[in-house]
């Protein structure tokens, strides 16, 4: 019986897959800024639906709970859709034969431009109406720098999809030159 190896081995092209628990983890990728700015807006987010939820209070919620439900709402669902993303690309599933067929770059700006917009209108309303509360006040400070976190993250990605773009039209271009007709090669463009 052949022992299994403990610790991770790089595999790959260049070592930036390794496999934890028989999972493949793309340390390229969580290194990278997006990696990093997707993490701290998801935080953020958490940090900023607890200080909002732990601040309701009766007297408060006859007048206000529309602005702390969307905002709770906004905040927790920001949370969730960025962790997936997150794990998405860390365990290289953009990457399989199925879920290659899926722009990912490019619905990954879309949901962050979507939050930018929620985040914005959420953190607006309840910044205005806190009800003299220290945790709603707080929350939308979060909100706001998770905010600020998911502009820079749009930036980057807007970047790299851009750049992504005008790689695959170079490489098109190199296999109609040759004209021979490679099927992984034209996976590989998609």
């Amino acid at each position: 019986m052949a022992d299994l190896p403990t610790t991770p081995q790089p595999t790959g092209e260049s070592g930036n897959i390794i496999y934890i628990w028989k999972f493949p983890v793309d340390r390229l990728y969580v290194k990278s800024l997006c990696s990093i700015l997707k993490i701290a807006a998801s935080f953020l987010s958490l940090i900023a639906f607890i200080c909002c939820a732990s601040g309701r209070s009766d007297n408060c919620d006859d007048s206000y709970s529309s602005t702390y439900n969307y905002f709770e709402f906004v905040s927790i669902s920001a949370f969730i859709t960025l962790m997936i993303f997150w794990l998405l690309y860390t365990l290289t599933l953009t990457s399989r034969l199925f879920f290659k067929l899926i722009p990912w770059k490019l619905v990954d700006l879309a949901y962050l431009i979507l939050y930018i917009v929620l985040y914005l209108i959420a953190d607006i309303v309840l910044a205005a109406q806190s009800c003299d509360k220290d945790s709603n006040r707080a929350g939308a400070a979060f909100g706001f720098f998770a905010l600020f976190c998911l502009c820079a993250n749009v930036f980057f990605a807007f970047r790299e999809w851009q750049s992504s773009r005008h790689g695959g039209a170079s490489s098109t271009v190199e296999t109609n030159k040759t004209g021979e007709y490679n099927a992984e090669r034209n996976l590989e463009q998609y």
